[in-house]
Formats: structure tokens, C-alpha cells, sequence
């Protein structure tokens, strides 16, 4: 493929602009010019040089098939259209015209730009763009989609690591350290907005005697059917935690007090139905302390609701207290 073949720039109207880009000597002979150009073309890497008005002058016969870039289509914004109408090439997510007017002040920003974008067939690129003397600008189109796939496996492989992390392993709960840090972001963000946040301690009653009398296999059993029930009969929004032994915490965020007591009763109450203990070997009960966050520090929070469950607990067990 020769320079003036199909692009259209090394005319005699063009040739005084791109004396910056290319050595003179280089561009006198044709030969090497020809076989710099045959060499992209047969790399298979997509190149793209568009002149100071953003016209296409050279692409690549790999970059005229990532875009497919039209006969007609001679500027940065044909090809987008193009793409967009087609939906090839680079996923655009905007209105194409927002897109367009994004993209147009980020070329020539600055002399190197790097950025990745993703294709519609699910490839990714990674861009290489240098801005030339005289304003105009190369590409190289580097594949990468081996790299975000091997990227993507590892973001998984973390995300499950810190689920493994945060993951009370009998009951599938959030444990302990998990509902720790969660405590601190829920009150700043009470802090933050001025909304309500109540935080329950909850501790099954009489548990280590239901571990003595029928052993340990049942008594985890339990611990997973009120894992279980807490899920069905909490709110969506409420964030549920083992912390201990048969110690649990529930966080409910833009919940005050008599909302909490409400929706920890409701799960109190189910679980004194006898019909919603069909596959257990005993009853149990559960007894609650409820503290509404009033702008101290988490230790503060976690023992007031801590001297409330402790007072259920005194009274008899099997009841929700609130702290005063």
C-alpha cells in the first residue's frame, strides 16, 4: 500500500504539512515508505494518524476494521458515528454527541495520553495517543483483553478472599470484624446525614444448656436456623452479624428506636412459633438490647446496647430492652 493510495495525504497540496512528521529523505523514498507501511499492515496492530483537522490520513488495516471506518467516513466524528449507529467499535455509553464533545476536548490535551477502552464485542484496547508537531495525531491500539480477563479473575479471586474474611463460616453471617468496621461506616454516615441508627445485641438464652443436652451438632443447628430466621424476617437494609458463640448484632441504618424494637420484636415472635421450629429438635428463645447512636464513639454504642440485653437477660430472658 503506498502513502498516496487510499489516504490521500501525500499529495503535492499536502505534502508541506507533514514535512514535520516524516524525514524528507524518508519520504523521497517511496520503496522504504512502502514497506514501513506494509510492516504495519502485517503487524496486525491497528495504527491511526488523523492530520491537524482530525481527518483520517493513515489507519491501519487492523485499525479500519476495529472501527469499521467507511469510504466516506473521513473525520474523528464520521467514525464515531458510525460505530454508534452500528454499535462497533468502542462501547459508547453517553448520547453519541456528548460523547463526542468529551472526546474531542480530551484529543490534543496533552503530548501523550494513555486510556483503555472497551469494544462492543467485548475486547479491550489499550490507546496510545502522541500529539505531533503541527497538531497532528498517532495512535497505536494495543489488545489487552487478555490482561483485564487475567485482571478480572484476580478481582474475583480477591472479592472472594475478603467475603471469605468477613464470613462467619457455620452460619454464612458477617462475623465479628466485619461488623466492626461496618459500625463505624454506618455511624459516620449517620454523623454525616443526621439520620437515626440503632444497633441490637442479640444472644440466644440458655444456649450452652441446648449444646450439653443435645449436643453440639444440634446446637449448631439452631445457630443456623436463627441465622436463617434473622434473614427472612429483617429488613433489607439491616445489616446482620454472629459476633460470638450465640451472640449476634443487627445495624440498622435510618432506624430509631421504636422501629428497631418493632422489627427485632417481629423476629422474637417468630421464632416463638412452634411451627417455624418444625425441623429442630428443641425450642429456643432470644433475648435483645437495643441502643440508638446519639453521636459517640462505637465503644459507647456497643455497651449501652450491651447493658440493655444484659437487663433482658435479668428479667427473665425471651424479651427486647431498650438502653435508656
Amino acid at each position: 500500500m503506498r502513502l498516496s493510495e487510499g489516504h490521500g495525504w501525500l499529495e503535492e497540496s499536502g505534502m508541506a504539512r507533514i514535512d514535520t512528521i516524516l524525514p524528507l529523505a524518508l519520504l523521497r523514498d517511496r520503496a522504504t515508505t512502502d514497506l514501513i507501511l506494509s510492516g504495519l499492515d502485517a503487524s496486525g496492530v491497528a495504527f491511526a494518524l488523523f492530520s491537524p483537522e482530525d481527518e483520517l490520513a493513515y489507519g491501519s488495516c487492523a485499525f479500519r476494521l476495529l472501527f469499521d471506518v467507511q469510504p466516506n467516513a473521513s473525520t474523528f466524528t464520521d467514525i464515531m458515528r458510525n460505530c454508534h449507529d452500528k454499535r462497533v467499535g468502542p462501547k459508547i455509553g453517553t448520547p453519541v454527541e456528548a460523547f463526542l464533545d468529551m472526546a474531542c476536548r480530551k484529543r490534543r490535551s496533552s503530548p501523550q495520553r494513555t486510556f483503555e477502552i472497551d469494544i462492543n464485542d467485548g475486547r479491550w484496547f489499550l490507546v496510545n495517543e502522541t500529539l505531533l508537531p503541527g497538531g497532528w495525531l498517532w495512535h497505536v491500539f494495543t489488545d489487552i483483553t487478555m490482561l483485564k480477563s487475567n485482571e478480572r479473575v484476580l478481582q474475583l479471586a480477591r472479592d472472594a478472599a475478603q467475603l471469605a474474611a468477613d464470613t462467619d463460616p457455620l452460619t454464612g453471617l458477617f462475623n465479628r470484624r466485619a461488623a466492626m468496621e461496618r459500625l463505624e461506616t454506618d455511624m459516620q454516615a449517620a454523623l454525616r446525614d443526621g439520620t437515626p441508627l440503632s444497633l441490637v445485641l442479640i444472644d440466644l438464652d440458655n444456649f450452652k444448656s441446648i449444646n450439653d443436652r443435645y449436643g453440639h451438632a444440634n446446637g449448631d443447628r439452631v445457630l443456623k436456623h436463627f441465622a436463617a430466621a434473622g434473614r427472612q424476617e429483617l429488613r433489607g437494609g439491616d445489616f446482620f452479624a454472629r459476633i460470638g458463640g450465640e451472640e449476634f448484632l443487627v445495624l440498622m441504618p435510618g432506624t430509631g428506636l421504636r422501629q428497631a424494637t418493632d422489627a427485632i420484636e417481629r423476629l422474637r415472635s417468630h421464632m416463638a412459633r412452634a411451627e417455624n421450629r418444625a425441623d429442630l429438635c428443641c425450642s429456643y428463645t432470644m433475648s435483645a438490647g437495643i441502643a440508638e447512636f446519639c453521636g459517640t464513639v462505637a465503644e459507647d454504642l456497643f455497651e449501652r446496647a450491651d447493658r440493655a440485653l444484659y437487663r433482658a437477660k435479668h428479667l427473665g430472658r425471651d424479651r427486647i430492652t431498650c438502653a435508656e
